[in-house]
């Protein structure tokens, strides 16, 4: 007998969390951000020198570069924000984000036309490198805040436990596909009261838009027979739709089984429990038993 074992159980490994150099990352939102300012700037001039051509005094020109550029710093944050909380971003940010876009860059090529097609070249530039910079180190912040939880996860089962001797150590289960994590994730979320949408599933965890709808779809339906089978109660679409955030149309077409389904026949023991013979025999539990055992219940069984 090998006396070696140690008695807490087999020796469980963490998935390794990426791997990246703080330095690099810090350097590189540093230069994206010197150039979203510069551009930014550049951008301001040209549009508070149109506001000031078109007439307006001081006080209101500033007010343009403000408004239209400032349409892209908050639907990049909105949609930062979404990301964030593994949601995808909402269909008024995408909006918001492209027609400021357009909105800025025909301000500052308005304001260089004048000049000549160079003079107009030269103006597109500012508004077209403000966005992609702007774009870019909102993109850097989604990256970094998706790799800084599993690595937060990671740093967390790490720690030492402390278990009884005479008691099994019980490790959890880690997901060893994108599905399960997927489907921990969306059912963990659904349990918060916020579940993760499809779109989301799949951004955040590298599947097919296809995959994703499947994965929902298997879970919804499991949760709602399982309920089903225990309460005998069918709910309302509208209740899945809050509850899981699908679709009305889909949660039709879940519930659309149970729609021509009856409750669950009662088992043996559920027709006598809690009765006495005399009850049974005197009671309408006695024809059910006489349908299903006709040879046990009239004693003509062998």
């Amino acid at each position: 007998m090998n006396t070696n074992q140690p008695p807490h159980g087999p020796e469980t490994t963490h998935p390794s969390p990426p791997v990246t150099n703080p330095a690099t990352r810090r350097a590189a939102i540093l230069v994206v951000s010197v150039i979203a300012a510069v551009a930014a700037y550049v951008s301001f001039r040209h549009q508070f020198g149109l506001a000031r051509k078109a007439g307006d005094p001081v006080e209101l020109a500033w007010t343009l570069p403000v408004l239209i550029d400032g349409m892209i710093a908050m639907a990049s944050l909105v949609m930062l924000d979404s990301s964030k909380r593994g949601q995808s971003a909402p269909w008024l940010a995408r909006i918001t984000l492209a027609a400021g876009a357009l909105a800025t860059l025909a301000a500052n090529v308005a304001h260089g036309w004048s000049g000549g097609p160079e003079s107009r070249l030269i103006s597109a530039v500012a508004p077209l490198v403000l966005v992609v910079a702007y774009e870019l180190l909102m993109g850097m912040l989604r990256r970094g805040a998706a790799v800084a939880e599993p690595a937060a996860a990671v740093r967390e089962d790490d720690q030492p436990a402390e278990p009884e001797l005479d008691m099994p150590v019980l490790t959890p289960t880690v997901p060893r596909t994108a599905v399960e994590a997927a489907r921990t994730a969306y059912e963990a979320s659904v349990a918060d009261g916020h579940p993760i949408s499809e779109r989301g599933l799949s951004d955040r965890f590298k599947l097919t838009r296809p995959q994703a709808r499947q994965l929902i779809g298997e879970v919804v339906v499991g949760a709602v027979q399982a309920d089903y089978s225990v309460t005998g109660d069918r709910p309302e679409p509208g209740q899945l739709v809050s509850r899981y955030g699908i679709s009305r149309q889909r949660a039709a077409a879940i519930l659309a089984p149970l729609a021509n389904a009856g409750p669950a026949e009662p088992t043996d023991e559920e027709l006598v429990a809690g009765l006495t013979p005399a009850e049974v025999l005197a009671g309408p539990g006695l024809t059910k038993l006489r349908e299903r055992h006709p040879a046990a219940v009239n004693g003509t069984g062998a």
